[in-house]
């Protein structure tokens, strides 16, 4: 991993301009000497990091303009697999926490932490530590597959189970034996439920109650 040092790049990727300043003025405080640059959504945060492709951290926001779920992150990982990556979010849930970071975070931060915590846990990261921040209790990881994530995200959007199937390329009644699966996975009775109990739980990052 790499450490930053005084002629080195750090990219902050969040779309709130006044967090975006605020984290701007930790990083140069935390790393002085170091180009610090900011990008608004994920499309111009990309571009940047491959225009030169000598970036060593960027903080990113994952709910950003430009991206959904975690496609955002783990299209920088699998393009740049020794940049340095701190989420830094409000999308605070144990699981979804885990998720990002089996996507190829680093850390993770909520944006809730104070800022002297958040000074000493990106200097962990930059150590070389994976680095967990969060206001919540971790109550626990539901994991699910690549097939039941994507038939949660359907079932969020108001799918029925003929057209889940069309989206999955699957039988209707395969997609049925999905949806049962995931209803069961989540503990829930019905798909209401389901979707209710996904979003307590951060897997829904796009369908939260209350979002970044």
């Amino acid at each position: 991993m790499n450490t930053p040092h005084c002629n080195d790049k750090i990219l902050i990727a969040e779309d709130h301009d006044l967090y975006r300043d605020g984290l701007h003025l930790l990083l140069a405080e935390l790393l002085p000497g170091a180009t610090v640059n900011t990008a608004d959504d994920f499309p111009s945060a990309f571009a940047k990091l491959k225009s030169t492709r000598d970036y060593n951290l960027i903080t990113l926001d994952v709910k950003m303009p430009g991206t959904r779920d975690l496609d955002g992150l783990k299209a920088i990982r699998n393009e740049f697999p020794t940049l340095t990556i701190i989420v830094i979010s409000t999308i605070d849930f144990g699981t979804s926490t885990r998720q990002m970071l089996d996507a190829g975070a680093n850390g993770f931060i909520a944006k809730s932490t104070s800022k002297e915590e958040m000074k000493n846990a990106i200097q962990e990261i930059l150590n070389g530590n994976i680095v967990v921040k969060s206001a919540q209790e971790d109550a626990g990881y539901i994991d699910l597959t690549t097939q039941q994530r994507a038939t949660l995200r359907y079932l969020a959007e108001g799918l029925s189970n003929k057209e889940i199937a069309i989206q999955l390329g699957v039988s209707p009644s395969t997609a049925k034996e999905y949806v049962s699966k995931v209803i069961e996975r989540l503990d829930a009775t019905n798909r209401t439920q389901a979707v209710l109990a996904a979003q307590r739980e951060g897997l829904l990052i796009d369908h939260l109650v209350s979002g970044d």
